[in-house]
């Protein structure tokens, strides 16, 4: 009786070693998939971040080259206006240097 008890005991201690290691086996695997899974979305949240970046990066450059082509234009009419009154001013000055030189 006492041998059987041992027995059992044996038996039962024999069995809780391979639980905890299939549990451990088990504990191993599934870190290991979470792992692989952690690596994946942490990758396609980087590749999303640079498309994003870009895109982001691609508008700023297009409404820069807006600003500056709408500020080449208001230079550009503010010059021909500027150009235009020295042009109307032209024979007024050459009259005014005339009659300075004439008397």
């Amino acid at each position: 009786m006492v041998g059987e008890s041992l027995e059992r005991i044996k038996k039962a201690e024999e069995n809780a070693k391979n639980q905890i290691m299939e549990a451990q086996s088990e504990s191993d695997r599934i870190l290991r998939i979470n792992r692989e899974r952690a690596e994946q979305i942490i990758e396609e949240a980087n590749k999303q971040a640079a498309e994003k970046t870009k895109f982001i990066i691609k508008k700023a450059e297009e409404e820069a080259a807006r600003a500056v082509a709408l500020l080449k234009e208001e230079n550009e009419m503010a010059r021909e206006a500027i150009r235009a009154k020295a042009e109307g001013n032209r024979s007024k000055a050459a009259s005014f240097i005339i009659g300075r030189i004439v008397g």
